[in-house]
């Protein structure tokens, strides 16, 4: 499996803006193929974001930074001025606590 993790840092006008394109957004990247949970939090009191995505394989990742899907993310990104604050990371998961023995 693989772990990737988006965090941005907003502001609270931004925050309710990515809040409300999430609501539309994360349902639609849930279909997409390999996606295996999808996890969001904001920290107000921190201004960041940030969305885990836990995918089967890198493969499943590779196809989806491939698709129309995540162009579509980097655009509102970019609308919102969110370029250069927001950062995209992706590992190999080692352990997971969902697995069976």
């Amino acid at each position: 499996m693989f772990i990737t993790i988006t965090t941005s840092t907003v502001t609270p006008e931004q925050s309710k803006q990515v809040e409300n394109f999430l609501q539309n957004f994360l349902p639609r990247m849930k279909k997409q193929p390999g996606v295996v949970a999808i996890y969001h939090y904001a920290r107000s009191d921190k201004g960041d974001e940030s969305t885990i995505v836990i995918w089967e394989s890198p493969e499943a990742v590779k196809s989806y930074r491939e698709s129309d899907l995540i162009k579509e993310a980097v655009a509102y990104e970019q609308k919102l001025g969110l370029q250069g604050v927001t950062t995209r990371e992706g590992y190999p998961l080692i352990f997971s606590a969902s697995q069976k023995d």
